[in-house]
């Protein structure tokens, strides 16, 4: 199993600069705001440090009142301006997550399936759901008080100077030991969070080939296997979940230890400092109040990186789908000239299998025709009609639509759009999504107008009419509505070739749908993976395979009168 691609920290940064940039007024604003914020935070331990000294030099309650007064001023000040730059800077954040959630959404639909399958679907899985959820909450949270934190600590270090430089010394005792125990956190929590998403993608995606194949694990009694593959995986994720969360204590009792020793340092150079009547009791108090307003700042800015390595961890994941799409975008340049298939000692295995799928598998497919692939349950058929829809390339051998390799045979564009595949794949598993029949329908081609769209619904065997909305319809879940919608879909996408794999297996009776199935083959190379052997009897030819291998090929007629051939087997034995 080869994992999706993870973008290195360089072009993470890179990319996420490119969508930031996008609204540069907003983050410009955000930053002046924050700053102004920790400026006028800074006048806070100061006027205290100067309350306490007048109170014991004694001064007048109106000059202590206005003390007081601008105290408070300038606390809610600070607090106002640190509110409006965070709403801010949440605000750009979230505008740029939106739009990289959009990104990421749009490259996992259009990279290539058989890298998916490959990779296996529980790491897309992962990366749409789990790293999109921690770069969220990095967003909402910790960036704002990371970029806060750091304008408070630069600002903070230059009047804690300015107070007393001996004080600002002291406060360094601090330094080495945040240094060491940050970096130390750093090289120990990077690798665990990068285990964690990897391990977390591998326990969905055992629970999704379980799930997905759970009539198949009934009847083969595999409950207790799946169980336990999914139980030996989960356990792995929570002992990396618990490595991390050991790191992370580790960490922050260093950040306490480095908190005590800079404290006590300040204050016994404060005491020092204030016996020898270098500075007053005020002064003490204003620095220990300085470097308390620092350290908070500090803790939380290097407390924050756990949860940043988390979400960069995710980010890179992310940035990873996004170039992997656009690689595959940049390969889709093979435009086909015909609709003919040409397969040249085609063979594929699945990644972990011991044999062969396929073995060398050579056919030639006319354009316009209509071939019947039948055989018996695991014989290939299936793979073989997803190597024609281009999903996944074959092992060895050659898969060629129209002179181009399967993979990336395209035709050319509508109105000016991207080119769209040349090859259509419509399976049993086709889904209903969310709004309307017209929604569904214009999945396949957006630009088409509600006359087109009735059209293709007609030509499949449903009046738009009969609908209770018609086009508007919020279709319930049924599996002839479903199916027809598929097939329509097929129409108003208008590929070259189409591959029908059981696409009328939940229809009902035989034959409610074989008129509509027609209406979608003609005038293009159709593949029909016939499961139903009467499907195979309309095609031009029928192509048997058994064990992986091409067996037989020829006119359903001349098969049938192979007594001793395999369909004529077949026919029997299904027949009755």
């Amino acid at each position: 199993m080869r994992a999706l691609p993870v973008a290195s920290a360089r072009e993470t940064a890179r990319a996420s600069m490119g969508l930031l940039l996008r609204d540069p007024w907003r983050l410009a604003a955000a930053t002046l705001l924050l700053a102004a914020g920790a400026a006028a935070g800074l006048l806070v331990p100061w006027l205290l440090g100067s309350l306490v000294d007048a109170v014991i030099g004694g001064r007048d309650p109106g000059e202590l009142a206005l003390r007081c007064a601008a105290l408070l001023g300038s606390g809610a000040v600070a607090a106002a301006l640190e509110w409006g730059g965070g709403i801010l800077l949440v605000g750009c954040l979230q505008r740029a997550l939106a739009r990289l959630r959009e990104d990421v959404f749009a490259a996992a639909l259009s990279i290539d399936l058989g890298r998916v399958e490959e990779a296996g679907s529980g790491d897309i899985v992962a990366r749409v759901t789990g790293d999109v959820e921690a770069v969220t909450d990095a967003v909402s949270g910790v960036l704002p008080r990371f970029l806060q934190a750091g304008f408070t600590i630069v600002l903070t270090a230059v009047g804690l100077t300015a107070v007393d430089p001996w004080l600002a010394l002291g406060a360094l005792l601090a330094v080495p030991i945040q240094v060491w125990i940050t970096v130390r956190f750093l090289r120990r929590s990077r690798p665990i969070y990068t285990r964690l998403r990897r391990e977390e993608a591998l326990r969905g995606q055992v629970i999704i080939d379980s799930v997905s194949g759970a009539d198949t694990v009934r009847a083969h009694r595999l409950q207790r296997d799946r169980l336990g593959r999914i139980s030996e995986a989960s356990l792995r994720a929570v002992e990396t979940q618990r490595d991390a969360a050991r790191a992370r204590n580790r960490f922050v009792g260093g950040l306490n230890l480095a908190e005590f020793v800079g404290l006590g340092a300040v204050l016994a150079i404060g005491f020092v400092r204030a016996g020898a009547g270098a500075l007053s009791i005020g002064g003490v108090t204003a620095g220990a109040l300085f470097f308390h307003r620092l350290f908070g700042p500090i803790g939380g800015l290097l407390g924050s990186i756990d949860d940043l390595q988390r979400a960069l961890a995710g980010l890179e994941r992310l940035v990873g789908v996004r170039q992997l799409a656009g690689m595959r975008a940049e390969a889709e340049t093979h435009p086909v000239e015909d609709a003919t298939i040409r397969i040249e000692s085609a063979s594929y295995r699945y990644p972990g299998a011991r044999a062969d799928a396929l073995r060398g598998i050579s056919l030639e497919i006319a354009a316009g025709s209509t071939l019947a692939l039948v055989g018996a349950s695991g014989s290939g058929k299936s793979t073989l009609g997803r190597l024609i829809a281009g999903i996944g390339a074959p092992g060895s051998g050659t898969v060629r639509v129209g002179g181009a390799p399967a993979e990336t045979a395209s035709l050319p564009g509508r109105g000016g759009s991207a080119a769209r595949p040349a090859v259509l794949l419509v399976t049993q598993e086709s889904h209903l999504f969310g709004g309307t029949v017209a929604d569904n329908l214009r999945l396949a081609d957006p630009g088409a107008d509600d006359g087109q769209l009735a059209a293709a619904l007609r030509r499949v065997g449903r009046d738009p009419g009969t609908l209770p909305d018609g086009l508007g319809t919020v279709p319930e879940p049924d599996h002839l509505l479903l199916q027809q919608i598929a097939l329509a879909r097929v129409l108003l996408a208008d590929p070259a070739v189409v591959v029908l794999d059981e696409a009328t297996a939940h229809a009902g009776p035989d034959g409610v749908l074989e008129d509509a199935l027609r209406e979608v083959g003609r005038g293009r190379t159709s593949i029909v993976i016939a499961h139903r052997l009467t499907q195979a009897l309309d095609a031009d030819r029928v192509a048997v395979l058994e064990g992986g291998a091409l067996v037989e090929c020829a006119p359903p007629s001349e098969l049938l009168d192979r007594s001793d051939g395999h369909f004529a087997r077949l026919w029997r034995a299904w027949s009755g």
